[in-house]
């Protein structure tokens, strides 16, 4: 066989996998950088539904306080 024509098989060598593994080791190392700042950010999504969540609940039973509060201070001004 001479040397000009091509092989029927593929050359494959050690350089060519330690090239192949550095590149995937990059790809997994940026993929973990994207995961962790998915993670913060959704930690601070979360924590601002619940600040929101809370302040929504809270809110009917300050109104109904303060209609009370109304209601109390219209009856004791009548009442004397």
């Amino acid at each position: 066989m001479a040397d000009d024509q091509p092989r029927p098989y593929a050359v494959i060598t050690v350089a060519d996998v330690y090239g192949q593994q550095r590149e995937l080791a990059g790809k997994v190392e940026s993929a973990l950088a994207r995961q962790q700042h998915t993670t913060e950010r959704l930690e601070d999504h979360e924590t601002r539904l619940r600040s929101l969540e809370a302040w929504r609940y809270a809110l009917p039973l300050s109104t109904i306080s303060a209609i009370i509060a109304a209601i109390a201070a219209v009856a004791s001004t009548i009442l004397g």
